[in-house]
């Protein structure tokens, strides 16, 4: 029985949002109405002369570079535009993206950057005409150039005129960009006879039949240059819409289209296409071919009885392996297992037996309250595992997530997380949200889902720059960092996550260097780790933040092994790699060499993202277990996956490590740039490393308490905590931590992806400030993320600490009352008929040793308070 159990907040009152005090930003300005008329007359004459033919449709089509209905049309603006989506749903117009573009700093006379900025922001709106839009935006042109005022809904379009810097059709260069032309080009093959994979995304319109109608042109022009179709996908849903062709092309017909992108004839001329990409290729690292490392006995079996609540997608585990057997269920949805021989089932085998038992030596105590299911997403081969070719990935993972969650005949209805340690080959993330995680984050709101991702790892050595390999290895301890972090620093583009791990609403997880079975190997010649057995660094080929709008990303970091590097000549410069053929550090992981007890080592964002699922599931056995805030209740999946991802951040701190570079980060930009070296440090740690302790029980000298609740657009709610009587008037060092996690709804077609933002403050009234002290004379940590970057993603998290060590003097009856409130993150896209699901957790403890417990006086109180009903 635990004697700290984590506790439950009573039931919340309801209450609307406290609005503040609003706040003015400058918004940039165009030319005006004259300097506008100048730039573009001549486009709008030309449509009208077009509108004024017998066929309007047949003239604006005749020229292939023009504008025409259908054919998607790009509006780029100085900043955005306020209520542009609305404005145009009312005058028929389709809008399928709203992208935020790299600011100018060289822009047409007559522009203004807000304020006192120099540079221009942009935002891209990508849109799909129709001949009646062409008419009324005609209109609308007409009388704002008259100097007419705007009908009542379209004050939107004259700040659009005002600020258009551009008028275009989507073009080659849109779907074909840049990065994917490089990707495409790597993997071009030397022999022409053989083909490349390319997927072809069409336009998500809501309008099945034109979707239908585009996929199918687009497959008919890959037949006709000499290709293939080798698998399409077609998945609509409210919030949801994907629509793709994966085609074989020849050699010669890619090396055509990328030669000459702009050929009106070619594959990158096809209007019903969004973008041209690189297959996605899910991967998982390889084995390590140097073997075993010995064997594991289980001391303890698998209940046969308990229900399957995680799902892992990976390659194929070897489920009769010892640490595996009766833990594991294998559902093959994709015919995949055939494919996979058992010897070369090594990822999936580890990733299970760390879910199941942890580390081998340090752990092996199976979990008593789940299963695991996997669904094999990837083929299992001697050089690691990879998805199959013929498939399109995001059709592979909603066939096996619909197949487990949501069919007829559910396979797995109980999962309620996801591991998914999968990172996509050439996709590192550069500001656009994938495909993969936009349907990533759209199952988590629709089926309360938490999805844990590895960050993903970086194959490339890290080349030092202006160092040779003596003066590396002649380095001490702390000119070496310096050297790695001043590298890191300039390849850190180049070091970004791993696709599908921008997700907003998932856990993406990067590795710490640390073992846990308190093995050191001994030295070996040449060969080194970055940091000291007391320190707690980032594996240098752990992938870099931020996120989507920079948000926090990698959410946080777990033990993914220790790693050992080995500086290589090259040219001038020494280039730093991990040692991935290596036996001597690692994780203690299950094998499918060497028998059914064989164990070897392994390391990673993988390993890292297993052993937080682990965490996550030992966590939910504990909400519900023997004095259990939630104890002998069957949690719906929602609850757990939101109650298990706030207790997940709230459990995460900045590590002495993330201080120090905060530090160093602060003297780098200047004493005043505190947020600016926040955002850094948040690059590599994100919320801070995991104590996993936390997450199932309250501290040695505080106490966590959760709840759940659901709320509105515009609407709160107020969680009471009561005030521990003890703590009143005495001089002791406290800190506070409070977590808010919540599965956003989101909308790919506007700049602000993300529609819900929570928030907490310490308040009780509608017409209360807040009380920023929160009741204790508390104050934000200088150690953790900035506060205005907690606030960007679906995970609001705030660490405080006393401002002096008195705390105020407060009644018997005194509580803080937490006010969770809610606000439309995206300038209108959120429906106030939208519930938002949310969890909360709140940890208060006392950094010093004192001769009262406030986990017990807390625990009383709230047992009196449920009596009483209040």
């Amino acid at each position: 029985m635990n004697d700290r159990p984590i506790l439950r907040f009573p039931n919340p009152t309801s209450s609307i949002r406290l609005t503040g005090n609003s706040s003015f930003l400058p918004q940039p300005r165009g030319p005006g109405r004259a300097g506008q008329g100048q730039r573009y007359q001549s486009t709008f004459n030309s449509l009208s002369k077009a509108l004024e033919n017998a066929d309007p449709d047949f003239a604006l089509r005749s020229d292939p570079s023009g504008i025409a209905p259908e054919r998607a049309l790009v509006f780029v603006t100085a900043g955005s535009v306020q209520n542009f989506a609305r404005a145009a749903q009312a005058v028929g117009l389709e809008v399928f993206a709203e992208n935020e573009l790299e600011s100018l700093d060289d822009f047409p006379d007559g522009f203004q950057p807000p304020g006192t900025e120099s540079d221009l922001s942009r935002t891209l709106y990508a849109t799909m005409p129709t001949l009646e839009f062409f008419r009324k935006i005609l209109s609308f042109w007409n009388a704002y150039q008259n100097d007419e005022d705007a009908p009542r809904g379209a004050a939107p379009w004259w700040t659009a005129f005002d600020l258009l810097l551009e008028l275009r059709p989507w073009g080659p260069e849109d779907r074909l960009t840049e990065g994917a032309r490089n990707v495409i080009e790597d993997r071009l093959p030397f022999d022409d006879d053989e083909e490349v994979s390319i997927e072809f995304e069409i336009w998500p319109t809501a309008n099945t039949e034109r979707r239908t109608a585009w996929r199918r042109e687009t497959e008919q022009r890959i037949v006709e240059v000499g290709g293939r179709v080798l698998d399409t996908s077609s998945i609509s849903g409210d919030g949801f819409t994907y629509e793709a062709v994966l085609a074989g092309l020849p050699v010669n017909a890619v090396r055509a289209l990328l030669d000459d992108p702009g050929d009106l004839d070619g594959l990158t001329s096809l209007e019903g296409v969004q973008f041209i990409l690189p297959q996605t290729i899910g991967q998982a690292a390889p084995s390590d071919p140097e073997g075993d490392t010995g064997d594991h006995d289980p001391q303890e079996s698998f209940s046969a009885d308990a229900p399957i609540r995680a799902a892992l997608l990976d390659g194929t585990p070897v489920a009769a392996h010892a640490a595996l057997d009766g833990g594991v269920v294998i559902e093959d949805v994709n015919d995949l297992v055939r494919l996979s021989e058992v010897n070369h089932r090594a990822h999936a085998t580890a990733m299970a037996s760390l879910i199941l038992r942890g580390d081998l030596e340090a752990d092996g105590n199976a979990l008593q309250d789940t299963r695991l299911v996997c669904v094999p997403l990837l083929i299992d081969g001697d050089n690691g595992a990879w998805t199959p070719d013929n498939k399109l990935f995001v059709d592979l993972l909603h066939t096996a997530l619909t197949q487990l969650i949501t069919a007829e005949d559910p396979l797995a209805p109980d999962v309620f997380v996801v591991n998914f340690s999968i990172g996509i080959r050439d996709a590192r993330f550069a500001g656009r949200i994938s495909a993969l995680a936009r349907l990533i984050d759209w199952w988590a709101v629709k089926e309360g889902i938490l999805f844990v991702i590895s960050a993903g790892n970086i194959g490339e050595g890290l080349t030092l720059l202006g160092t040779n390999t003596l003066a590396f290895d002649d380095a001490d301890d702390v000119e070496r960092r310096e050297m790695v972090r001043s590298s890191m620093r300039d390849s850190i583009y180049d070091r970004t996550l791993l696709s599908p791990a921008e997700a907003l609403n998932g856990i993406s997880v990067g590795a710490i260097s640390r073992d846990l079975n308190g093995y050191t190997p001994p030295t070996l010649a040449g060969v080194m780790t970055l940091e000291g057995d007391t320190e707690s660094l980032p594996q240098m080929t752990s992938a870099l933040g931020l996120g989507l709008h920079r948000s926090i990303k990698p959410d946080l970091l777990g033990v993914g092994g220790r790693q050992e590097v080995r500086a290589n000549p090259s040219g001038d410069n020494a280039v730093l790699r991990s040692l991935d053929v290596s036996q001597r550090t690692g994780l203690v992981v299950a094998s499918p060499n060497g028998g059914d007890h064989a164990t070897k080592k392994s390391r990673g964002t993988s390993p890292a993202a297993a052993l937080t699922t682990r965490a996550i599931l030992q966590s939910a056995e504990a909400l519900t277990g023997a004095e259990g805030p939630y104890e002998g209740q069957e949690l719906p999946r929602r609850d757990f996956a939101l109650l298990t991802r706030a207790l997940a951040v709230n459990a995460a701190r900045w590590p002495e490590d993330a201080c120090n570079l905060y530090n160093e980060e602060l003297g780098r930009f200047g004493r005043y740039h505190h947020a600016r070296a926040k955002e850094e440090v948040c690059r590599y740690f994100g919320h801070g490393t995991l104590a996993t302790e936390m997450m199932q029980d309250s501290p040695e000298a505080g106490v966590t308490l959760v709840g759940l609740g659901s709320i509105r657009k515009d609407q709160a709610q107020i969680f009471t905590m009561p005030l521990p009587a003890s703590m009143s008037g005495e001089r002791v060092p406290r800190s506070m931590r409070v977590t808010i996690a919540w599965f956003s709804p989101v909308n790919a077609a506007r700049a602000q992806y993300r529609l819900a933002s929570l928030e907490a403050v310490a308040a009780d009234e509608i017409d209360d400030e807040g009380d920023s002290s929160w009741g204790l004379d508390l104050k934000s940590d200088g150690d953790g993320p900035d506060a205005n970057m907690v606030k960007r993603g679906s995970v609001w998290s705030r660490r405080l600490v006393n401002r002096i060590r008195k705390v105020p003097e407060f009644s018997e009856d005194a509580v803080i009352p937490i006010c969770v409130q809610c606000r439309d993150a995206s300038n209108g896209g959120l429906s106030p008929d939208d519930d938002i699901a949310f969890a909360i957790a709140v940890t208060l403890e006392i950094e010093a040793e004192v001769q009262y417990d406030i986990h017990e006086e807390i625990e009383q109180k709230i047992r009196l308070s449920l009596r009483r009903g209040t």
